[in-house]
């Protein structure tokens, strides 16, 4: 894992790059424009508060996308989106992590719509101050579940309650794009990310 002063972006030619759609792709912090960006726990994904845009971390499809998503925020993960609803889950066309899924939710104005292709460091949407804080992780890819959600890696009680590996990953990514660590709380044994899941070019990004 590299340190938080590595650059915002990385963009790297070649066919090296696993599951590249083509030569060339760019990844970006998507947080890199928040204002009084101040991270917080790692759990599916990791929180941040602040406000200002959210960007897409690479060339994506929108696959959900909307600001009105209905349900208790104890099914969250599962089916449905804590209040008031706003969510974004897109999947990534490009670079090593084409294919993958990647959720934004909590305390946000989406602004894009599902089906929807985006460039990498494209405005999605709008962080908002205030509670709960943004969340950002990898997806399952169907409906608004998240990726540690359906592994069965929620934490017990709080769905948020330990540091799920998949948490931790993408913590890790975000770190190598420069945007600031979330804090690790539990860390439970035995959670592995699937098999063949992309591991981080060696090339640092700057």
């Amino acid at each position: 894992m590299l340190g938080i002063a590595a650059a915002a972006s990385v963009a790297l030619g070649g066919a090296g790059a696993a599951g590249a759609a083509g030569p060339h792709w760019r990844y970006v912090n998507p947080l890199r424009e928040v204002s009084n960006l101040q991270p917080s726990r790692i759990d599916m994904g990791v929180d941040y508060s602040g406000a200002g845009p959210i960007l897409a971390i690479g060339r994506a499809k929108v696959v959900v996308a909307g600001n009105r998503f209905t349900g208790p925020e104890s099914c969250w993960g599962k089916t449905c989106v804590p209040a008031p609803g706003a969510m974004i889950v897109y999947r990534l066309l490009d670079g090593p992590f084409a294919g993958k899924y990647v959720y934004v939710v909590e305390n946000i104005t989406v602004g894009v719509k599902a089906g929807q292709i985006v460039r990498a460091g494209q405005r999605i949407a709008t962080l908002h101050q205030g509670s709960p804080n943004l969340e950002i992780g990898w997806a399952l890819g169907r409906g608004v579940w998240t990726l540690a959600a359906a592994r069965g890696h929620e934490g017990h009680g709080d769905p948020g309650g330990w540091s799920s590996v998949e948490g931790r990953n993408f913590n890790a990514l975000l770190v190598w794009l420069g945007a600031p660590p979330g804090y690790l709380t539990t860390i439970p044994s035995g959670q592995r990310m699937p098999a063949g899941w992309p591991s981080f070019p060696a090339r640092a990004p700057r």
